[in-house]
């Protein structure tokens, strides 16, 4: 009876470290890729913030958490001919990414 309750205490511990690790692997990683506007820099067809990760074109709002900054940046992609490398903390939900901050990456020369 001792021996079960040790054996059941034990896998216990181990599948609740698991789960933790598990947690943190889900963990939202930063989602890099090439921004700008979805016709004039990707040839989509209407204006508007998008973002290129490998060979999909996403559109991209801003969350409700996200600060004015990542705002401005999100409606200044609108309309801009040039694509700028960016880092966004966020999430993919169809073809959208919502925002909760984006910042540019700075290439090594």
């Amino acid at each position: 009876m001792r021996m079960a309750l040790v054996v059941a205490l034990a896998v216990g511990v181990v599948l609740a470290l698991g789960g933790i690790s598990l947690a943190a692997d889900d963990a939202a990683k930063p989602i890099t890729g090439t921004a700008g506007c979805a016709k004039c820099s990707f040839k989509g067809e209407a204006c508007g913030a998008a973002v290129k990760v490998g060979d999909v074109v996403y559109t991209l709002k801003a969350s409700d958490k996200a600060s004015d900054d990542t705002k401005k940046m999100i409606k200044d992609f609108a309309g801009a001919a040039k694509t700028t490398e960016v880092s966004i903390k966020g999430t993919i939900k169809e073809k959208t990414i919502i925002a909760d901050e984006i910042t540019k990456v700075e290439k090594k020369a």
